[in-house]
């Protein structure tokens, strides 16, 4: 039985700085992985969080849709979401549960290119993310390229362990279809 897909949750993107969130997002952001290189320079985070906005999510919405265009990372500030890849026959089957509190950074490779998604990102419960722009971001490394490469290389390095990942599921899958195939 085919999963149903469903569209991206409504935007409720705010075109203004997280203010209301202060010194709670600016600490978070801090934590997250793909800005570890820049923490420690003066100015460089709180940068960043100035031109991200905020966006709510409601239960059972999809944040990301698998096979769509993006052009935002998303960062799981508060809330539970699950990560769906499809079969070709378009079944879901669950394959990470993000939570809130680990910091996790989700559609990265939208700062760079508007490349279809490869996962289908979903609210358990309402989420709040932190959202970065492409846009917003290119002007952000126009001005500061001294902070935006270590994360545009966090970027890479992210991209490479899935591509990894990948390769090593591949031969796996063929390994065992050969084994099948040989009756072993």
């Amino acid at each position: 039985m085919s999963a149903e897909r469903k569209q991206a949750a409504p935007s409720t993107f705010k075109d203004q700085p997280l203010e209301t969130y202060g010194s709670k997002i600016l600490a978070r952001m801090h934590d997250v992985v793909l800005f570890s290189d820049i923490k420690n320079h003066k100015g460089a985070v709180e940068a960043l969080v100035s031109i991200m906005g905020d966006r709510t999510i409601n239960a059972g919405s999809n944040i990301i849709v698998e096979g769509t265009n993006g052009t935002e990372m998303f960062i799981l500030y508060q809330g539970r979401a699950s990560v769906y890849k499809s079969t070709p026959q378009g079944d879901e089957y669950k394959v990470a549960i993000f939570e809130g509190e680990k910091n996790i950074a989700f559609g990265e490779s939208g700062l760079i290119d508007a490349d279809s998604r490869s996962a289908t990102i979903r609210a358990d419960i309402e989420c709040h993310c932190v959202v970065l722009e492409r846009k917003a971001f290119e002007r952000y490394s126009t001005a500061y390229p001294q902070w935006a490469l270590p994360i545009y290389r966090r970027i890479a390095q992210s991209v490479m362990t899935r591509m990894k990942k990948t390769n090593n599921d591949m031969m796996l899958l063929y390994n065992a279809l050969v084994a099948e195939i040989r009756g072993e």
